[in-house]
């Protein structure tokens, strides 16, 4: 609980600092570091808590959506502008995005693991959609920016993108090692089946105790 509070009231903190003027000043800065900053306070506040919030769904998909939608919108180019030009925005980006990181901590660890994979591949293949769009496009889409900015915007989150899919097969591997672990553990406790009948055998205390 002491932890959330320091995290909130840092965030809180931040929010009214010439700091996040600095990381709203340009796009390089508002998309590569603003945006996941806000998110990654979000999940340190919930990180290590030993809480599983299904959040009115049991496999997390509802902590899931709220994150991907959030991501989706503040990343739109019309929305990169207004967190610019306006206070308001900039202070419901914060609060969105730092909820958006709670929320897909809190679901994390109740999320199966080919749903932890799809977002995974989803947001690298995001990062490089929009890499490519920004290098590409001739025409400014963010109307508070420039040209110059945007392209570099564009090169860094292109650069950025091979970190990300390596990150989603670390994480993969580590899942699919932490499962196959709990499954080793539970035959273990349940013993090895007897030949010929599919039952499982008791353990020398299980036989002792139970009848």
């Amino acid at each position: 609980m002491r932890r959330l509070v320091w995290i909130v009231a840092f965030a809180l903190a931040l929010s009214l600092s010439p700091l996040d003027r600095w990381l709203d000043g340009t796009m390089p800065r508002l998309v590569l570091l603003a945006i996941p900053v806000w998110a990654t306070l979000g999940i340190l506040a919930i990180h290590r808590t030993g809480r599983v919030w299904s959040l009115g769904n049991p496999h997390g998909l509802t902590g899931l959506a709220w994150a991907l939608g959030t991501f989706a919108f503040w990343m739109i180019p019309r929305s990169v502008d207004a967190i610019r030009t306006s206070g308001i925005a900039d202070q419901l980006m914060h609060a969105s995005l730092f909820l958006a990181g709670a929320a897909l901590a809190a679901s994390w660890r109740g999320m199966p693991f080919v749903i932890r994979g799809v977002l995974g591949i989803y947001g690298a293949a995001m990062t490089i959609a929009l890499g490519f769009v920004y290098t590409s496009y001739s025409a400014l889409l963010c109307g508070t920016f420039n040209l110059a900015q945007q392209r570099l915007t564009g090169s860094w989150l292109l650069r950025v993108s091979p970190a990300i899919v390596l990150l989603v097969i670390v994480t993969g591997v580590r899942s699919l090692r932490a499962a196959s672990r709990r499954g080793d553990s539970r035959r273990v406790r349940s013993g090895p089946p007897v030949p010929g009948t599919g039952a499982v055998a008791r353990t020398p205390l299980e036989q002792e105790v139970l009848p």
